[in-house]
């Protein structure tokens, strides 16, 4: 039995030495795959990090993008609103030059009638007075009644009449024409510094455009860096998964290795054992023979005791854990056109300012008529050719006070009598002028 135990206990512990001979070979190995695979995790979560700043500069990127192209489209379409305004403003000065000219040749007529009349009228003075007084004397005393006398003294007095009437007919003919020459010219003028403030608004409309076309273009050239850097961390991800991905698999196999070796070893270790305990029961047994012939006289047989050995094999565990993510769960009342027109007055010969809106320091005609209707609390469009659609059209024979006047490019308010008040030009500022100075394409009436 000493024998025995002492063999069983040199077993163990040799198979035990080969486990953990086994258990550190596999234990060994464990730093070097752990090392590459942290090293590679480490830069894929850089990488990660890297590409969601990327994404989220892109988007940035993109936003930007969308948002300057709806600048570029709104300032192409007030570029091409513009030019349009140009050409019938164009149409207009032509129109109004043959307007002057025009004027010019009924001048002359109105100049050439006053003239012709003037020596008419010049003759027959002189030829009354070359005949002499006798003649009208004797006219009148050639009546052969007081009824007849009468009728001469009429004739002379309503020729004399008849002529100064017609030379005052002319002159206030001519006098007119004068006026409405000069002010067709002031209306020439006028347009022709709106055409000048046109070609201004042109200018800056497409340097504005320019800018923002060279800012689209700096995006596309970020954005296509971003892209490139986001093409680049993919590409890392991708490497260090596949790195990842080649170290689990080396772990793998080299646990099942050592799960393999530890497997054989066991097996090895219970084949020695089983084969010593035979060993030690055939021992045992010649043994227990030897005494029985020795000890005849005991009864008691000892009989032998056999061990068995217990093989152990643990295989690694694996922990996981999931985690469940969560998903959670009009206008105002009281006020008339007369008010707004009143309100609006106050700021005549205030300056004009192109894309102003300060009715005191300067404004340009929309925004003239949008600060005012402003005040009494309404909100109208800041451009002429969105307030051109407000409110409801009238025609210009049933226009109130404060209606508003479109024409091509230009807006005003509508005081009555003809006139209306507005932001004319940087030369007249805020003014009044006739309504029809310029051909009405809208009547549009805000308050009801």
């Amino acid at each position: 039995m000493r024998k025995q135990t002492v063999y069983f206990k040199n077993t163990s512990k040799k198979l035990a030495s080969f486990f953990l001979v086994t258990a550190v070979s596999f234990t060994s190995l464990q730093p070097a795959f752990a090392s590459r695979k942290t090293q590679a995790q480490d830069a894929k979560q850089q990488a990660e990090n890297n590409l969601n700043s990327v994404n989220n500069n892109i988007n940035s990127i993109a936003n930007k993008q969308q948002e300057l192209q709806k600048e570029i489209n709104a300032l192409d379409a007030e570029l091409v609103d513009l030019l349009v305004n140009m050409d019938i403003l164009a149409d207009e000065l032509a129109d109004k030059e043959l307007e002057i000219k025009q004027a010019n040749k009924d001048l002359e007529i109105a100049k050439a009638e006053e003239k012709e009349q003037y020596e008419q009228m010049k003759k027959r003075i002189r030829s009354m007075y070359e005949r002499g007084d006798g003649n009208l004397l004797e006219a009148l005393l050639g009546a052969t009644s007081m009824s007849d006398f009468l009728n001469r003294v009429n004739y002379y007095n309503a020729v004399y009449d008849y002529d100064r009437e017609q030379l005052d007919i002319y002159k206030e003919t001519k006098q007119q024409v004068i006026d409405l020459k000069s002010q067709l010219l002031t209306e020439q003028s006028e347009m022709e510094e709106m055409q000048d403030n046109y070609r201004l608004q042109e200018t800056e409309l497409k340097n504005m455009v320019a800018t923002k076309e060279s800012t689209m273009d700096d995006f596309d050239s970020q954005l296509s860096q971003a892209k490139v850097l986001a093409a680049a961390y993919k590409e890392t991800i991708q490497e260090q998964n596949r790195i990842i991905r080649d170290e689990e698999e080396k772990e793998r196999l080299a646990r099942e290795a050592a799960e393999r070796a530890a497997r054989e070893a066991a097996e090895a270790a219970e084949q020695a054992a089983r084969e010593a305990a035979e060993r030690a029961a055939r021992e045992a047994q010649a043994r227990a023979q030897a005494e029985q012939q020795q000890a005849a006289q005991q009864q008691n047989t000892q009989q032998p005791s056999s061990g068995g050995s217990s093989s152990g094999s643990s295989s690694p565990s694996t922990d996981s854990s999931s985690g469940a993510g969560s998903t959670p769960a009009v206008s105002p009342s009281g006020v008339t056109g007369s008010d707004v027109i009143n309100y609006a007055t106050q700021f005549i010969g205030n300056p004009y300012v192109w894309g102003g809106t300060s009715l005191t320091n300067g404004t340009d005609c929309s925004g003239f008529v949008m600060s005012v209707y402003a005040h009494f609390g309404y909100s109208l469009p800041r451009v002429s050719s969105a307030q051109a659609s407000c409110g409801r059209g009238v025609s210009y024979s049933e226009a109130q006070p404060g209606d508003i006047i479109c024409y091509s490019g230009h807006v005003a308010l509508y005081m009555g009598g003809g006139r209306i008040v507005g932001a004319q030009s940087s030369r007249t500022g805020i003014t009044t002028q006739n309504a029809t100075y310029r051909t009405i394409i809208a009547v549009r009436r805000i308050i009801n």
